[in-house]
């Protein structure tokens, strides 16, 4: 294989397949193995990666597997490190930060546009999903494919190219997602705050879940966050909320573990609620001291 380019030509293995074809395959069978193993945290940050024990412990020869490994790369998911070779990409929290402050810019606005096209089957579909988020039997991986398929039911309804926009955001926060899930109180902060959200949209209230939706980006943002470094400085999703007219009453409170205050400027029509992290105004009135 070594010797045929990558030109789209169909070289003929005389078995009924094409040599691009049968290196397409292998491409995406060593790049998805790979993916895995680095999301689940198989490979740490960090590691080195062989080319060398990879293509053997996989079968796969050098070209696709060089191939698969620039398409991590093209994810952030690995590095090229001088005189170290390929290495997992570290887990940078400023990713997670820009990745949510440029979600909540986004999503929210999408959602509410979109509403009144939603029909009852996909409002159906993301019952279903939520569900399975309710089941405390499944792992923190079911639980996040189970989360991905409750909001793409409605990421699905979005214009193409802010879709992969999204998708691509959502990828850049995989492995976060994973640990964050881990936690039994995320989990369920998530899912009670997704019940609301589904109503909403079997509402067709799109004001409400306009914000129920900015509500679960920053919390899940800021549990996240602070699960991995309580001592984060926070830019991106500061000047985002600011934007928004969302106001964060005391990024402190996080830092000592205790759910902080949030408000908007403007009437939302979101219920007091309280999770680990953020506490509405409504329940404030009542808890917060």
């Amino acid at each position: 294989m070594s010797g045929e380019k990558s030109t789209g030509v169909a070289w003929n293995r005389g078995d009924g397949t094409s040599a691009t074809a049968r290196r397409g395959d292998a491409v995406d069978r060593t790049y998805y193995a790979l993916r895995e193993r680095i999301l689940s945290g198989m490979y740490r940050p960090g590691v080195s990666l062989s080319q060398v024990h990879l293509a053997e412990e996989l079968s796969v020869s050098r070209t696709p597997l060089r191939e698969a490994l620039r398409r991590l790369e093209a994810e952030n998911l690995v590095v090229n490190k001088a005189n170290r070779g390929v290495v997992v990409a570290p887990i940078r929290l400023r990713d997670v930060e820009d990745s949510y402050a440029m979600r909540l810019l986004v999503e929210p606005a999408l959602v509410s546009a979109i509403l009144h096209d939603v029909t009852d089957a996909e409002t159906d579909a993301m019952a279903a999903a939520l569900a399975e988020m309710d089941d405390s039997r499944i792992s923190p991986r079911q639980f996040q494919l189970a989360h991905w398929r409750y909001h793409r039911v409605i990421l699905d309804r979005c214009p193409v190219g802010m879709r992969e926009l999204i998708e691509s955001n959502l990828t850049l926060i995989d492995r976060h997602q994973r640990m964050y899930f881990e936690r039994p109180a995320a989990v369920g902060d998530i899912t009670s705050t997704d019940t609301l959200f589904l109503a909403a949209i079997r509402n067709r209230d799109g004001h409400r879940a306009r914000s129920l939706l900015e509500f679960h980006l920053l919390d899940t943002a800021l549990g996240m966050i602070m699960a991995l470094d309580t001592c984060h400085e926070f830019d991106s999703l500061t000047v985002t909320l600011k934007g928004l007219g969302i106001v964060v009453d005391d990024f402190d409170r996080l830092r000592a573990g205790r759910p902080t205050r949030v408000d908007w400027q403007c009437d939302t029509g979101v219920p007091a609620m309280k999770t680990a992290n953020l506490i509405t105004t409504a329940e404030c009135l009542t808890t917060v001291s």
